[in-house]
């Protein structure tokens, strides 16, 4: 059987790379049980967990109970975030900067890992659905 080209088509690509994407979403759903602190977040989680195990997880509301869902996680690890300015006077700008992740955030990133990889997915594929209508009006409309 030979390789699955979907590259023609940017959009099939998107859906495709979004499915082969929700196993390791699902299974990171399941890993932040604990993460969720009221009964409103654990629900919102519940109910993006099934409709990915479902595969239905291309609807603008998805989208936004994903992102919903993410933001407090990706501002706990931002919090766990340290930087530090290392002074070399041999540097252009006098010196560099050194980021590390506390060992909590570190392993709070590595958790929330898949579903933004996932949400950076529906994303491109929202703007590309969204292109695509603009090319469609753009194209119906009369240039003169």
């Amino acid at each position: 059987m030979s390789k699955l080209n979907i590259d023609y088509d940017p959009i099939q690509s998107a859906i495709f790379q979004a499915l082969s994407l929700a196993p390791s979403a699902h299974d990171a759903l399941d890993q932040l049980v604990d993460c969720w602190t009221d009964i409103q977040s654990a629900n919102a989680a519940r109910r993006l967990a099934v409709r990915i195990a479902q595969e239905k997880i291309f609807s603008a509301r998805d989208l936004d109970a994903l992102e919903c869902m993410l933001l407090p996680l990706i501002e706990v690890v931002d919090t766990g975030r340290r930087t530090e300015f290392i002074s070399d006077e041999n540097h252009v700008r006098g010196g560099y900067h050194i980021e590390e992740l506390e060992p909590k955030a570190r392993d709070l990133e590595s958790k929330i890992q898949p579903l933004k990889s996932l949400l950076t997915t529906l994303q491109t594929l929202g703007r590309l659905r969204r292109s695509e209508q603009i090319a469609l009006t753009l194209r119906g409309e009369d240039m003169t």
